[in-house]
């Protein structure tokens, strides 16, 4: 089935690309969605004509969310649970959780949905989190997952002594050279 994406959707295309998809994806997901629509002469000539604004309003939507990006990029978030002794939360952080507190910190509304997280986090610890703000943009975050402040501190300085350490050890791979590599 052919439609015509009015939305960029990621690892599919571009707006006002029309594209060959299963019918069971166009009707299921794509079109619900209001990601793509049908590909008939008559809806190919209107995105003809629409094309100009629907890629200025994208336009727009992709700066927004690149200003957000510039905000939360490599923020961390830290949440103060209960637990087990054994590190095992009573409850855990989801997805709406760093949403909420994320839009707090940064002071923009972002979505649940925005943040990809495979499972809850029922543990603690310091956690890598995507934030997906745009089809073609995303970033990450560090969850901080800790039964006390003064823990969450104790996380926070071993994560960024960490980076610093990974930071340090790249650095030494690039500028050293092996040994049985001739130079010429």
């Amino acid at each position: 089935m052919e439609v015509i994406l009015i939305k960029p959707v990621r690892k599919l295309g571009k707006i006002a690309e029309i594209l060959k998809v299963k019918k069971g994806f166009a009707r299921n997901y794509l079109i619900p969605k209001k990601l793509a629509i049908r590909a008939t002469e008559p809806n190919k000539q209107f995105i003809e004509a629409q094309k100009h604004d629907l890629e200025m309003k994208e336009l727009k939507i992709r700066s927004e969310a690149e200003a957000i990006n510039n905000v939360i990029s490599g923020k961390e978030l830290i949440f103060i649970k209960q637990s087990a002794d054994d590190g095992r939360l009573f409850g855990s952080v989801n997805n709406k959780e760093i949403a909420e507190s994320l839009s707090k910190a940064s002071l923009h509304l972002i979505s649940h949905l925005s943040i990809i997280l495979e499972n809850p986090i029922k543990s603690t610890g310091v956690f890598v989190v995507e934030v997906r703000l745009h089809a073609e943009l995303s970033t990450n975050i560090t969850v901080i997952v800790a039964r006390s402040e003064s823990e969450a501190q104790d996380y926070s300085r071993n994560n960024k002594q960490d980076t610093i350490d990974l930071l340090e050890s790249s650095d030494q791979q690039e500028t050293s050279t092996p040994n049985d590599v001739e130079q010429i």
